[in-house]
């Protein structure tokens, strides 16, 4: 369908809201007529709640502890994320299932892995 690789590049942001308004109404309009873009605003949909709920369910040390972590690392590099690559994954992962492929793929969050995708040659993700 017209306006789909557009729409996908997109859906990443329209999630967690941060499109401008007219963008958002232009996604959410293509959203309305494509099966496959809903599909993989779906997908987008469970990522961002695994990954919350991995979040949510790591309990947090107490503000002393953080005190301290945060003097010895003053200036050093805690953390690198890069969203490229992940969304470049994940949309390749989503492609390969659509078509078929067998397809597993993790992210590790605060030390657990959350299952993103587990798609069996035929059959559907788990």
């Amino acid at each position: 369908m017209s306006g789909c690789e557009p729409t996908r590049e997109l859906v990443a942001w329209y999630i967690e809201g941060s499109l401008a308004p007219a963008e958002s109404v232009r996604v959410a309009e293509h959203l309305a007529s494509c099966p496959a873009c809903l599909r993989d605003l779906a997908a987008g949909l469970r990522v961002r709640s695994a990954v919350r709920a991995a979040v949510t369910a790591e309990p947090f040390a107490a503000d002393a502890v953080w005190e301290r972590v945060a003097r010895q690392v003053v200036g050093r590099r805690l953390a690198q994320v890069d969203v490229g690559s992940f969304a470049l994954g994940f949309r390749l992962g989503a492609w390969l299932s659509r078509r078929g492929s067998p397809v597993k793929a993790d992210l590790r969050v605060l030390g657990r892995d959350v299952r993103l995708i587990d798609h069996k040659r035929g059959g559907g993700s788990t």
